[in-house]
């Protein structure tokens, strides 16, 4: 292919190259207007004009991929890169196709119809653009489709100004440990990064620009202008969570055993768990996506957990998640339902936060899940953080039902809060 010079790469960018040629996986993070984009849009052009392929550009919304790649940057990218390649637009399905047969697509993951039908494909490469505004669930889902077979090797390659240190992409790249297993990378010399920020790309922004960005507040100034991850805003929820005091081996004793259960279709979640010596001892875990409580019942039961004491979420009582009460069918499956009601959250988090202080909680390292949550849920806004990253929240309360019903705050005349709230 012909490359017509009109275009130079910045330093930065020429940097990125051999970055994303080494690695698997790749995110190319940094500040606002710093050439990130530009130049994972060039690589994706040059990848499919090598053989007949299909690459996908993926975003949150398919509006903003619209505007942003197919208004903006790919067509700043074929003018200025590759003038001499003629391509075909196709503007009803929003994908171009190069002359070799290789098609590049943009989607927007909010548009279900139009994702159903993009990831019932299969890709050589996937850019995941703005991926800070993606929860990890739906990354996953894409990536599956990662399959096209071609001399290509298959990539998936992101972009995104830093979020916060609880953010996925944080503990994949920087931290190198699984978002979901909360364990190391199995295979880390394939995740690469590169930070790039706009003063990197001096030579193509105003340097008015970078004076806006330098009158930024601090944490703002940190994330679009030095491209750093930011502490959160509002803290972490479990604070007192530590994993070198709080996670050990665990056996299970003669005695009483306790399943702290949230009521949720995806996830639904349980933990095993004993209290002796005035410690609450945590075994096992269950996580099940698009799950309900018949599933969670057998499940309990396979592992040989049936008959033993639930501390259930106590909306249970009433919602249906599968056409009975919740906890119903848990009592007809052979568990004992314990009485219950929800706290404030602000007073079950506390609670939470006390006993783990007093080092009264041991979690088995098996319960991968639980640990995960401790780690990462936050607060924002002064309410636990349910939508950054969906699959959070949930196994942690169960916890918290657990320790409020054994151990609760108490007031000042030793009688239990007596608020009513999940």
């Amino acid at each position: 292919m012909t490359v017509t010079r009109l275009f130079h790469k910045t330093k930065k960018q020429k940097e990125a190259i051999p970055v994303l040629s080494k690695h698997r996986v790749t995110a190319l993070y940094g500040g606002s207007r710093s050439g990130k984009t530009f130049i994972l849009v060039y690589g994706i052009i040059i990848r499919a004009s090598k053989t007949k392929s299909r690459h996908a550009i993926l975003r949150k919304t398919f509006s903003a991929v619209k505007r942003s790649i197919w208004m903006d940057t790919l067509p700043k990218v074929m003018k200025l890169c590759f003038p001499e390649l003629k391509y075909k637009q196709n503007k009803t399905d929003y994908y171009i196709t190069l002359p070799n047969g290789s098609e590049i697509w943009l989607c927007g993951l909010d548009d279900a119809k139009r994702a159903e039908k993009i990831l019932g494909m299969e890709f050589s490469t996937l850019y995941f653009n703005e991926a800070s505004e993606l929860d990890y669930s739906s990354v996953q889902i894409a990536i599956s489709r990662l399959a096209e077979k071609n001399i290509l090797t298959k990539r998936i390659w992101y972009d995104f100004n830093p979020p916060t240190k609880k953010h996925w992409s944080y503990w994949l790249f920087i931290k190198k440990l699984d978002p979901l297993e909360n364990e190391p990378l199995d295979n880390p010399e394939d995740y690469g990064y590169l930070m790039i920020n706009p003063k990197d790309n001096l030579e193509n922004i105003d340097e008015e620009y970078i004076k806006i960005l330098e009158r930024m507040p601090e944490k703002d100034r940190q994330r679009f202008l030095e491209g750093m991850f930011v502490d959160s805003d509002d803290g972490s929820a479990y604070y007192a969570f530590d994993r070198e005091r709080h996670v050990a081996p665990t056996k299970v004793i003669p005695g009483t055993i306790f399943i702290n259960m949230d009521f949720n279709v995806n996830p639904m979640t349980a933990t095993i768990m004993q209290y002796y010596n005035n410690t609450f001892y945590f075994h096992d875990e269950v996580f099940q996506e698009n799950s309900d409580t018949y599933k969670m019942s057998a499940e309990l039961i396979a592992k040989g957990y049936k008959g033993c004491k639930v501390i259930p979420d106590s909306t249970g009582g009433n919602r249906k998640t599968s056409g009975k009460s919740d906890h119903l069918i848990l009592k007809e499956a052979g568990f004992s339902v314990v009485s219950t009601y929800n706290p404030f959250v602000a007073d079950r988090v506390n609670n939470v936060n006390r006993i783990l202080t007093a080092n009264r909680v041991i979690i088995n390292p098996k319960c991968k899940k639980l640990i995960n949550d401790l780690e990462k849920v936050c607060f924002k806004n002064n309410k636990l953080d349910q939508t950054t990253d969906k699959m959070l929240t949930h196994i942690s309360d169960g916890l918290g039902y657990g320790l409020w019903k054994l151990d609760p705050i108490t007031n000042h005349n030793g009688l239990r809060a007596h608020s009513q709230r999940k």
